[in-house]
């Protein structure tokens, strides 16, 4: 036994870790080929916009789309293909973290850090769903290595890698910005660190950065900064129940649950040791610097208004390797393997989640998964409906049902259109609502009991069905679904849908 213990100590760190990373990630494809479980309407929203490449859409930086798009013009656009690029880039997230952890440290610290990475209950559930997080972390990973090893070389090749990892990330979302912040932070204090930033390096770095970023500037600018706009007004300041202490509470434990309690544990326990100490290793102030401020302005935003657990994501990358720096810096790495098993643990109940609706039922979490049910139904049902009368179109007023049913919807021979608005408050409304030549006879399919603001606005009007799926035993999605005839003739009504529509 201490012979096989001996020759696994001398096996290569990176070796060893790609082995893990193939494995890992051979199970979380099959994971996703054998769930049961629908595309959320964010997921298909992406699809859809796969369709259409673009450098830029309404709500999100371009990314997203073009990682599907990439994936489904390989395997075809099911649920699995059109989520198979998550669990790819998670495990390639996994190799950066290692590579960023042994030029910050060591070759331990990497390994210990690209696991605790890999089997974090947040990667284990991210890796099953395909959102603009994914490509996110893997460029901000990636920088941080890139970064990383330009601290210690004047080859400018690091320098155009954090750039182009940096320029990408944005492309993916726009909280890359925090890496910039951290960066900030950890520099400028330092008249090292003030030099580097000053440095050609940094030069190229930038030069670099703007150049892959800049096609998705020069969208926002054509289309009056839509997604930079959107961006922003999902912090909500204007809310009319601002200043909640329970939103930060529980943003926090979320929080937890992403990166795990023992993880958490070492990352509350190497504060609170640092700061009585009081020092922090170079490395160490660097990691902080790159997740603290961003927990903690997203925390400020939950206490203000709302926050997603996911909007701090980035942050974890960091996280993870500097509690791994920390344990194993004071002889902890007990805690680490518990960290290990513990959320193993967890990542083999998401999966449970995943393919076994008896499970779900089981410990009573089919609320959780509600979202992800009964639209392949109400696909097949809204098709079949549409081919039984001479319709049009067929309408929805809902952005989430909209994006659903493009995806579920996609054998239908007739468009799929949003009802208009005068001002677009999401990618439908402003690239896909009704024509005025598609209207004269329209299905239209809302959830809404009272949809009288649509309905009026046509001369003729029948509910013809009542689409209810059973999402579990306690939940079920309804759908009124209306024959609408003949558009009121008004003025207002003719301008509203001489808006524009892409299809």
């Amino acid at each position: 036994m201490t012979a096989v213990a001996e020759r696994l100590k001398k096996f290569p760190p990176l070796a060893a870790l790609t082995i893990f990373v193939v494995v890992l990630t051979l199970a979380r494809v099959a994971i996703l080929i054998a769930t049961p479980l629908n595309l959320g309407p964010d997921e298909a929203q992406y699809w859809s916009w796969s369709l259409t490449p673009a450098f830029g859409y309404f709500t999100k930086p371009p990314l997203i789309a073009w990682v599907i798009g990439a994936t489904t013009s390989v395997c075809g656009d099911g649920e699995a293909c059109i989520r198979l690029a998550s669990p790819l880039l998670h495990g390639a997230t996994t190799i950066a973290v290692f590579f960023a952890g042994r030029s910050l440290y060591d070759a331990r610290v990497g390994l210990w850090s690209a696991v605790t990475y890999a089997v974090m209950p947040g990667t284990s559930f991210s890796s099953l769903l395909i959102t603009t997080d994914v490509p996110l972390l893997f460029f901000w990973a990636l920088a941080l290595a890139a970064f990383a090893e330009l601290r210690r070389t004047t080859d400018m090749r690091w320098a155009v890698l954090l750039g182009a990892a940096i320029g990408f990330g944005l492309l993916a979302k726009y909280a890359m910005l925090y890496f910039l912040l951290g960066l900030g932070l950890a520099l400028l204090p330092t008249r090292q660190g003030r030099a580097l930033i000053l440095s050609r390096a940094a030069a190229i770095a930038g030069l670099v950065a703007l150049a892959v970023f800049a096609p998705n500037i020069v969208w926002n600018v054509v289309n009056s900064f839509a997604t930079v706009g959107h961006t922003a007004s999902n912090a909500n300041w204007g809310a009319a129940n601002l200043f909640n202490p329970m939103h930060a509470v529980n943003f926090l434990g979320a929080q937890i649950g992403i990166i795990g309690p023992f993880a958490a544990g070492i990352v509350v326990w190497g504060l609170v040791r640092g700061w009585r100490e009081p020092k922090f290793d170079n490395p160490d102030t660097l990691l902080l610097s790159l997740s603290l401020p961003v927990i903690a302005i997203v925390t400020v935003q939950a206490f203000i208004s709302r926050a997603n657990a996911n909007w701090a994501a980035p942050a974890f990358v960091a996280l993870t390797i500097v509690a791994c720096a920390w344990a194993l810096r004071r002889r902890r790495s007990r805690l680490l393997i518990a960290n290990t098993a513990l959320n193993a643990s967890l990542g083999v109940v998401v999966a449970l989640l995943a393919v076994s609706s008896a499970f779900v039922a089981a410990i009573g979490q089919e609320n959780s998964v509600k979202r992800l049910r009964g639209w392949d139904e109400a696909g097949r049902t809204i098709v079949s409906l549409a081919a039984s009368a001479p319709f049009e179109a067929i309408l929805s007023d809902d952005r989430e049902d909209m994006a659903s049913l493009y995806y579920y919807t996609r054998q239908r021979k007739l468009p799929l259109r949003m009802w208009p608005k005068q001002s677009a408050g999401n990618e439908y409304e402003a690239t896909h609502t009704l024509r005025a030549e598609e209207a004269s006879y329209v299905l239209f399919v809302t959830r809404r009991r009272d949809p009288n603001d649509i309905v009026g606005a046509f001369a003729s009007s029948e509910r013809v069905a009542t689409l209810e799926t059973r999402l579990d035993s306690k939940r079920k999605r309804i759908f009124f679904i209306y024959a609408l005839q003949k558009p009121i003739d008004s003025t207002l009504f003719r301008k509203i849908f001489n808006h524009p529509s892409t299809e």
